[in-house]
């Protein structure tokens, strides 16, 4: 391997462990767009995948688990295909190899749970992706979703903190669940949204179809969901709040859009310091309370939506840049 290519997989297997300095990660987004980036980070992150459990690795009997080894490279041709597809970058990936092979048998053996994987959402990002039962979910900015790589044949638990929409593919035989701090969302197939970030006051949960049951951390059931019903649970009592509501107005984020009908200022600022990755200081007693409708896209600038938010509503802004920072935007009435 040149040393070009040398540079390339250390960037990309930095990237996927999340290990790259601020150079290295300037360096590795003049590579990203090149075909051989690509091949490699898509290489990367399947073999990443595969060694998900290493934190087990200590556990094992090295001796057995190595003659384990040595016969499934002997009698497989599948596995042999794939060391010699990835000799040339053995050194990096060949642990991650082994682990893959010995890790699925030692769960097995010792019936361990399976182990989460982890995403976290930046602010000002959002993404898309499919779990391994054909489940899409939408990641609103700020989210943080933890889920197996595979689920088992009892369940399929997923654990969330942010904003998320799920589709969740169907099975009458194995209940899907969304797991977060305040509740938990049991569902067989359907589509709802979930929003439950951390610092928000109350965890709320919008069907848009099928049906939903939702449960307290006590394991009681608070109530089952009709499409176009939503439910708000105040964290600080546990108090359920059930009404009837149009679902694109909780469900249009995930197209790029915040459609906005009556919403207080003091909401929208909590929206668009996620969306945009600012600080949003509102000045003035009465500010908050302002209701603004209308909509915002997600791909356009945030000064533009708020010159028009000054001419409608009569406020003010100023914009601060910070270099080293977050921008800072203050808003204030007349």
């Amino acid at each position: 391997m040149d040393k070009m290519s040398n540079k390339i997989w250390e960037l990309v297997v930095g990237k996927v462990h999340n290990k790259l300095d601020e150079e290295e990660e300037k360096l590795f987004r003049e590579i990203e767009n090149t075909e051989e980036t690509k091949n490699a980070l898509k290489q990367a992150r399947r073999l990443h995948s595969m060694s998900f459990n290493s934190f087990l690795f200590r556990q094992i009997n090295k001796e057995k688990n190595w003659k384990y080894i040595s016969n499934k490279i002997n009698h497989s041709a599948q596995i042999k295909r794939i060391i010699i597809s990835f000799s040339k970058y053995a050194a990096i990936f060949l642990l991650a190899i082994l682990i893959g092979i010995m890790i699925p048998k030692y769960i097995k053996e010792n019936s361990q749970p399976s182990a989460y994987n982890r995403i976290e959402m930046e602010w000002g990002q959002m993404s898309k992706m499919t779990l391994s039962d054909g489940t899409k979910i939408w990641l609103n900015a700020g989210t943080t979703l933890e889920y197996p790589t595979t689920f088992d044949t009892q369940k399929r638990s997923v654990r969330l903190n942010g904003e998320a929409q799920f589709k969740v593919a169907h099975s009458s035989k194995i209940p899907f669940e969304v797991v977060t701090k305040t509740g938990i969302i049991k569902v067989y197939g359907t589509t709802f949204n979930v929003a439950s970030y951390d610092d928000d006051p109350e965890m709320v949960v919008t069907l848009i179809e099928g049906k939903v049951a939702i449960v307290n951390g006590k394991g009681d059931q608070l109530a089952m969901l009709n499409p176009s019903e939503q439910i708000s649970i105040r964290k600080s009592t546990g108090e359920a709040k059930l009404k009837v509501v149009d679902t694109q107005f909780y469900s249009s984020w995930i197209n790029g859009k915040i459609l906005l009908q009556e919403t207080k200022l003091a909401d929208l600022a909590t929206l668009l310091k996620r969306w945009y990755n600012v600080d949003i200081n509102l000045i003035g007693d009465n500010t908050g309370e302002l209701r603004i409708s209308g909509t915002i896209i997600k791909d356009k600038p945030l000064d533009p939506f708020l010159k028009i938010l000054a001419r409608m509503y009569g406020i003010k802004y100023e914009t601060k840049s910070n270099n080293d920072k977050k921008d800072e935007i203050t808003i204030y009435k007349n």
